[in-house]
């Protein structure tokens, strides 16, 4: 039975060893709708009476954040038109955050320790009060821990991790996102840690991409290259068509030995972003807004934000 990849065409499996993985996968999936259960209809961003809040990163090229900034500072556009800020804090919010883990094919144990030490830090890292979920995956999304602040908690999923021979990346970041929505705080993140190849999903990049413009989510990916010969090269097209638009970014990582550095860098963004909201312009519902979000007067900074809104 042919099955439709990205970057490779059809791939022949034998029919029992498909059916089994698929039931695999039809596993995973009901776990991450239970845990979700509150979440199975994607949330249209901030429209109609409320304010449109959009939370803005603001880095050097380095991704040193920018401190310091007030609101005359920045000018944010809906639909190519400058918008009036009604409300600008720059003082930190706890966040939601889910960590999806790709743990396909060849994962050895320095790997797995390399990533758990790295990701033991990143929790150590972030805010008490920001709550986390631990997923790894491979044929299918497994959810090894639901939200918690637990770190210690956190640290026994990362051993739980098995992984697997094949990559569902787009099926398995479609079920990450109901469970991300499901956070308790306003501010909601999902980290991907993937080369960003898929070898066995249904859905495609682009039906994730549609699914994340539903969503108020910020995506970020760490894409690892491995140095080995014959290591794929990371997917970097790829993982930023799914992290850019949502105001997060993607970052290639030379090996899991250089992991921690990272998520040091990625844990001081996610601690300081600016959040600015402003009313909505007049129009018709379900209408897809474009933002744009600048400093205008220091033209060499990187101004991340998401990319639009659909209006209710």
């Amino acid at each position: 039975m042919a099955h439709q990849i990205l970057n490779g065409g059809d791939r022949q499996r034998p029919r029992p060893l498909r059916l089994a993985i698929l039931a695999a996968a039809l596993v995973g999936a009901f776990v991450a709708a239970a845990i979700a259960s509150q979440a199975q209809t994607p949330p249209v961003f901030t429209g109609g009476v409320d304010l449109i809040k959009v939370a803005v990163t603001v880095t050097d090229r380095e991704y040193r954040f920018i401190p310091g900034l007030r609101q005359e500072d920045f000018v944010v556009y809906d639909d190519g038109k400058p918008q009036q800020i009604a409300t600008f804090s720059s003082e930190r919010a706890p966040v939601s955050l889910g960590v999806l883990f790709d743990a396909s094919r060849s994962m050895t144990a320095a790997k797995l320790a390399s990533a758990r030490a790295a990701l033991t830090t990143f929790f150590n890292l972030l805010g008490p009060e920001d709550e986390l979920f631990f997923a790894e995956f491979s044929e299918a999304m497994r959810l090894l821990q639901g939200w918690t602040t637990d770190r210690a908690v956190l640290q026994q999923a990362m051993l739980r991790v098995r992984g697997g021979a094949f990559t569902s990346l787009f099926d398995s970041m479609k079920e990450a996102l109901r469970v991300a929505v499901s956070g308790k705080h306003t501010r909601k993140a999902l980290l991907l840690i993937t080369d960003g190849d898929d070898t066995f999903s249904i859905a495609s990049a682009r039906e994730v991409r549609s699914a994340l413009s539903g969503y108020d989510v910020m995506v970020y990916a760490l894409g690892v290259q491995e140095a080995a010969k014959g290591s794929p090269k990371v997917k970097e097209g790829t993982l930023r068509s799914l992290t850019d638009d949502t105001g997060g970014r993607t970052e290639v990582v030379s090996g899991y030995e250089n992991l921690e550095e990272t998520v040091k860098r990625l844990a001081d963004e996610l601690g300081q972003q600016y959040v600015l909201s402003y009313p909505p312009p007049a129009g018709p519902a379900k209408k897809w807004h474009d933002i744009k979000v600048e400093v205008p007067k220091q033209k060499q900074l990187i101004v991340r934000a998401r990319k639009g809104y659909v209006s209710k």
